[in-house]
C-alpha cells in the first residue's frame, strides 16, 4: 500500500495516546508497519486502512489494528510485527498547518459530497457550495473541475440520473492524487478498497 501522499514522517515525535485509527488525525499520523523476521517497513496510508477496515468490518480499535497487520514485504507476510503511528512532523507549527490544511480540504468535500446527494432532485447552485469550490481551486490546480460541479449544480431539468456525483468524484479523486488527505467516508464514492491489504 502507498505511503501517505505528501507526508514526511518522523521517528522523534511522540503520537498522543490511540484509542482508534481515527485519533491520529490529531497528528496527521501514518501507520508504521516493521517485520521483526525480515525487517520490511511499510509505511500506510491511514485513511485508506481505515476505509479498507470498515468495508472488511476489521474494526478501528488500535490494539486491534496493531494485533492484525501483517508485513507486506517480499514473500514474508509474517505477523510477527512491531505497529506504530508516526506523526507528520515534529515542528507543532507545521503540524499544526497540515491539520489545517486538511480540515480545510475535508469540509469543503464534505459540503460538495452532500450537494451531490441532493442534486438528483435539483439546484444545489447555494453559496455554500460556490464557497466550497472556492475553498479547494489551490488545491486542486484544475479550474475546469470546479466548474464542471458548478455547471452540474445549476443545472434546473435533470435528464434521467444527471447529478454533481460524477463530478464531485473527479474533485476529490484529483486532490487526493495531489497527496492530500481525503478522510475515508469521502473516499467511498470513488476510492475502492480492494488493493489495500489487511
Amino acid at each position: 500500500m502507498p505511503a501517505d501522499p505528501g507526508a514526511a514522517p518522523r521517528d522523534t515525535a511522540p503520537v498522543a495516546p490511540v484509542a482508534t485509527l481515527i485519533d491520529l488525525r490529531r497528528t496527521e499520523a501514518v501507520v508504521r508497519v516493521t517485520c521483526k523476521l525480515c525487517g520490511h517497513v511499510t509505511l500506510h496510508d491511514r485513511e485508506a486502512l481505515i476505509q479498507y477496515r470498515q468495508a472488511s468490518g476489521s474494526g478501528l480499535e488500535w490494539p486491534r489494528v496493531q494485533a492484525e497487520l501483517i508485513c507486506w514485504g517480499k514473500r514474508c507476510r509474517s505477523n510477527h510485527v512491531a505497529v506504530d503511528a508516526v506523526p507528520f512532523s515534529d515542528d507543532p507549527i507545521t503540524l499544526r498547518r497540515r491539520r489545517a490544511q486538511t480540515i480545510l480540504i475535508n469540509l469543503a468535500l464534505q459540503v460538495l459530497s452532500d450537494a451531490a446527494g441532493r442534486s438528483t432532485r435539483g439546484k444545489v447552485d447555494t453559496p455554500d457550495v460556490r464557497l466550497a469550490l472556492r475553498v479547494l481551486h489551490p488545491f486542486l490546480g484544475d479550474a475546469a473541475m470546479l466548474q464542471a460541479y458548478w455547471h452540474d449544480a445549476t443545472l434546473e431539468q435533470r435528464m434521467g440520473a444527471t447529478s454533481c456525483h460524477h463530478a464531485y468524484r473527479a474533485i476529490a479523486g484529483r486532490v487526493l492524487a495531489r497527496g492530500h488527505t481525503v478522510y475515508a467516508d469521502l473516499r467511498a464514492a470513488f476510492a475502492s478498497t480492494s488493493e489495500i491489504p489487511r
